[in-house]
């Protein structure tokens, strides 16, 4: 899966300069990404794309007010769609092997996880980012023992 998917809408190409669209247009193509991407069979990591889409939305600076209001509502709905996704579900990534213990392990908030790893992939730190977030998750995972369940991670 393509966690960076809902960062190719027309939104995210307007908020960037790279389309000329209406931001109204924009937004609703947002919201019909958001909803085909959350109608897919569930792979556990729907929630991480979400959740990538939800860290670009809140950071977005030096637009117009007309496409402020835009993110503003597109943050808004992702952050829903979050909810009603994951609400009282646990987001759980299998291991197809299990390694020796690091011997670290991981204390912090799910949220700052979640950040960490999304802020390493797109800063290309590892593997000059040649490597899939999911592979990272799940690496990071294993070797922080991490012991507990992404669940609601969305809310920061």
């Amino acid at each position: 899966m393509d966690y960076f998917i809902l960062t190719e809408t027309s939104l995210f190409r307007l908020i960037r300069g790279e389309k000329k669209i209406s931001p109204d247009a924009a937004y609703q193509d947002f919201v019909v990404q958001v909803i085909e991407l959350c109608k897919q069979p569930d792979d556990g990591y729907k929630a991480v794309a979400l959740t990538c889409a939800e860290t670009e939305l809140q950071f977005v600076s030096g637009v117009t007010k007309d496409i402020d209001l835009c993110v503003k509502k597109a943050l808004a709905f992702v952050q829903k769609m979050l909810k009603l996704f994951t609400d009282g579900k646990v987001i759980t990534f299998t291991h197809e092997e299990k390694r020796q213990s690091s011997g670290l392990r991981w204390t912090g908030q799910n949220t700052d996880f979640i950040e960490l790893i999304y802020g390493l992939h797109t800063m290309k730190c590892i593997n000059d980012g040649e490597v899939s977030l999911k592979d990272m998750l799940t690496t990071f995972m294993q070797f922080l023992d991490f012991e507990k369940p992404l669940t609601n991670c969305y809310i920061t």
